[in-house]
């Protein structure tokens, strides 16, 4: 629809309305042939298919600078209500097919507005099978209507459910609610056919508000939850579509912001810019350099001047695919401009790690990976608990009741963690079997959980200790250092203690560390961070008894009680943890702190949150924690939470640990970080990635986290799979020794498209670091080797060499942006640097 000498303003504009209203009452479905000077730049709310049949163009689709490079043969998907713009060159053709939601919902009634993410030109030649599963659906549907193969219309319609179901089966992601999609389409229709039908004007969110009988807060969250732009960015766009075709014609700058509803020249060279990151004056100087193409060397048209366009496109029709196997992939697209920033970032999950129990820090091999976390990740504090347990022989009594302390042990672990650059943070747990009520333990290690006989004497020792580490160490240390009281109140549940037996425990402790230093920083009380009606027992008790602690801590391990999740399942029962099964909360860090600062709220309090413990389950005999899984997780848990808590405490450094009887096999599922002979897990790999994390933060998102620091760009990337519900709740079907990765759910990989702005014109050095099955994995590597029981000192050595991440390094050229794509299959975390 190119502008003619002498046209008005006004004719010219009535016409590309009236573009736009052909498109609003095109029929069920409809192909339209899109050429170089037709107003290309159309909002509908048809879902919307285009092949490119010749040529080369650049597509615009959605807010911002999101623009692509088209050419032959690509095919994409344009959704219902996005608004998009296609600048095809000269000679070039592509071909749209229009679906209208009246169609979908007749052959899809559980869908009424489906949202896709289909872009081939992102994918490299080698995935290109389900682009060319839908290429060959589109070519069928096509000829179907132009040869009238059929009088009977259901012929036709028959394909286009074909291709719909390629489509949605490949491409259809997560939208919003089925039921809020349904209140809100006509609402949305009738707001933006008033943009568009007054778009020259001036419309602001209330004239809007008023003419569509909605509230100005419900427009707004419409546009941003199902267009996801703000009306302000919807309307910006609608302007700059018109501004484009304008920019065609003769008219000047200041005329075409003027018909286009821009309050002034200066705000739409503005607004362009930022749209297609150039002026108008440069836009309209490139339609008029564009060069001619002569019919003698265009490349679809024969001698005898016939056109061949559609060969392109034909060539796809029933052609057979069933050889190909193809495995759907979800796609993430992103743009960023590395030159802004969020927020600095503080870097909490690295104050604090779990070493285990105090007897487990005398332990050489311990101590040696515990070495190792600090020199290549470096953790503020070590925990230790079970500090009173008997095997640290802290405490005993001579023939008469005389208590004797032996601090030999204690001095030992507190000065290794000194050693490494740490600083300890000691739990004044369990309770010495001479001093104990009962002896009952939960855990295999002589770890007794009991009230003391005699309150007294609890105090006595606890004051005894402190007064020797400051003694030892003094007092300005002691200041720096976390002490926590004793164990969680929710062990009660056990029957191990009452709860007035724990508050006269924790008060006697409070007070004996408190009476030594007044400043001493006191974490509490160790509950799992789901367990709300103890933690709002806890902090009533602290408040009446004026002992509330510095830092709140608590526990995670995604555990839930049987029942209290829907559609769950009976629990398998072991003798190796306690009866609990795992959410399906995949956000369950996040959940959980929301939770517990609702109770903190409650009580008019404002303290720091701390996990001192956390991990994906309970269980100290999951096969998955050895494998790649757990990098996986350790990414998630952390980048989603990054900062929210005041420490987070992995649990735990190191495979060996005596609550359960050890095991025969290397690979037995533990805890650690590390296995019981020092190899390193993909756990352990995956904090090391996370330890170069930038100072700023850039962007973040499902699956991906930007930083920066020193010239350097960090790009964090995972693609997570949840365990499945059967595993959830402890039946093993399908799991086996080498067999691991078939308890999660069914997850596709992940594509992310990332274009980075803002850079530096020149070369970049771009580096990639992948952690997965194929590299990164211990255990993975081990499976490769053939499993083998016994490993020898080469395997080892082998094994250990083989935990580090695959990489790579790629030089880029940079003209202000980058774009680059990356593929993790289920399981997989990579990191990518960008530096200058």
């Amino acid at each position: 629809m190119p502008h003619k000498k002498g046209q008005s303003f006004t004719r010219y504009s009535e016409e590309v309305k009236q573009e736009a209203v052909r498109l609003l009452l095109s029929p069920e479905f409809e192909f339209v042939l899109i050429k170089p000077s037709d107003a290309s730049s159309i909002w509908h709310q048809h879902l919307e298919l285009i092949f490119v049949l010749q040529g080369t163009g650049c597509l615009h689709c959605g807010e911002g600078a999101a623009s692509y490079a088209i050419r032959e043969g690509d095919i994409f998907a344009v959704n219902s209500f996005q608004i998009r713009s296609i600048a095809l060159d000269q000679s070039a053709l592509a071909l749209s097919l229009l679906i209208s939601p009246t169609f979908i919902t007749s052959v899809c009634p559980e869908i009424t507005r489906p949202v896709v993410n289909c872009k081939s030109f992102l994918f490299s030649k080698d995935r290109q099978q389900p682009f060319d599963l839908l290429r060959r659906g589109f070519a069928n549907a096509f000829r179907a209507q132009y040869k009238n193969e059929s009088q009977l219309s259901i012929h036709l319609r028959g394909k286009l459910v074909g291709l719909l179901d390629d489509l949605f089966q490949h491409f259809l992601v997560d939208g919003p609610a089925i039921e809020e999609q349904n209140s809100a389409n006509e609402h949305l229709r009738a707001a933006t056919d008033y943009i568009h039908q007054h778009y020259q004007g001036s419309i602001t969110l209330a004239d809007l508000a008023k003419h569509t009988f909605l509230s100005s807060s419900y427009i707004s969250r419409i546009f941003h939850k199902f267009l996801g732009v703000t009306f302000k960015a919807y309307l910006s766009q609608v302007r700059l579509i018109h501004a484009t075709v304008l920019l065609g014609s003769e008219a000047t700058i200041t005329e075409i912001a003027y018909n286009t509803g821009f309050s002034s020249a200066h705000a739409f060279i503005e607004a362009y810019k930022q749209y297609r990151g150039l002026t108008p004056g440069q836009y309209r100087r490139n339609i008029k350099e564009q060069p001619r193409i002569e019919k003698a060397v265009n490349p679809t048209e024969t001698v005898d001047g016939f056109s061949t366009a559609f060969s392109s496109l034909m060539r796809y029709a029933n052609v057979a695919y069933e050889e190909i196997t193809y495995q759907p992939v979800d796609t993430t697209e992103i743009t960023v401009d590395t030159k802004k920033t969020i927020k600095p970032l503080q870097h909490h999950w690295k104050r604090l790690m779990n070493a285990g129990y105090g007897k487990d820090l005398l332990n050489g091999s311990v101590q040696t990976q515990i070495a190792k976390l600090q020199r290549e990740i470096g953790f503020q504090y070590i925990r230790c608990k079970g500090i009173l347990d008997d095997d640290m022989m802290l405490f005993t009594t001579d023939v008469n009741g005389n208590p004797n302390y032996n601090f030999v042990y204690l001095d030992t672990v507190v000065d290794f963690i000194l050693s490494t650059g740490a600083m300890p943070m000691l739990e004044f747990s369990y309770m010495p079997s001479i001093l104990a009520q009962n002896k009952p333990s939960v855990v295999r290690r002589p770890s007794i959980i009991s009230a003391p006989r005699d309150i007294d004497q609890w105090g006595d020792l606890i004051t005894a200790i402190v007064q020797h580490l400051m003694q030892r160490y003094g007092q300005k240390s002691l200041r720096r250092w976390l002490f926590s009281p004793w164990c969680a109140p929710e062990f009660s549940g056990l029957g191990l203690f009452t709860w007035e037996e724990y508050t006269q425990i924790y008060l006697a402790s409070y007070r004996a560390i408190k009476s030594v230093c007044s400043d001493i920083i006191i974490c509490g009380p160790g509950n799992g961070i789901d367990s709300l009606e103890a933690n709002r027992w806890f902090l009533d008790m602290c408040k009446s008894e004026l002992c509330m602690p510095d830092i709140l801590s608590f526990r995670a391990f995604m555990s839930i009680v049987p029942g209290t999740e829907k559609g769950g399942l009976d629990l398998n029962r072991t003798n190796d943890a306690l009866d609990l099964a795992v959410s399906g909360d995949e956000q369950y860090l996040a959940s959980a702190l929301q939770a517990i600062r609702g109770v903190v709220k409650e009580q008019g309090l404002d303290l720091p949150v701390m996990l001192e413990e956390w991990s994906n389950n309970i269980w100290q005999r999951d096969l998955c924690n050895d494998t790649s899984y757990k990098s996986t997780y350790i990414f998630k848990a952390i980048l989603e939470n990054y900062d929210s808590y005041h420490a987070m405490g992995y649990f735990s450094a190191s495979d060996q640990m005596d609550e359960i009887a050890p095991a025969a096999e290397l690979f037995h599922g533990g805890f650690g970080l590390f296995t019981r002979n020092g190899l390193p897990k993909s756990a352990f790999r995956a904090m090391e990635l996370l330890n170069r994390i930038g100072d700023e933060l850039v962007a973040s998102g499902q699956g991906y986290f930007m930083t920066k620091k020193d010239g350097e760009l960090q790009i964090y990337l995972y693609n997570y799979t949840h365990y499945d519900m059967l595993y959830r709740y402890r039946h093993t079907t399908h799991l086996t020794k080498t067999e691991r990765y078939n308890v999660f759910n069914e997850k596709r990989p992940q594509s992310f498209h990332i274009r980075l702005d803002g850079l530096e014109e020149g070369k970049h050095t771009l580096r990639r670091y992948h952690i997965g099955p194929g590299g990164g994995s211990t255990f993975d590597a081990w499976i490769r080797m053939g499993a083998p029981e016994q490993l020898n000192q080469e395997e080892e050595h082998l094994l250990d060499h083989q935990s580090h991440p695959l990489y790579s390094r790629e030089t880029v050229h940079s003209d202000g942006s980058i774009t680059l794509h990356a593929h993790l299959q289920p399981h997989e975390v990579q990191l990518i640097t960008i530096t200058g």
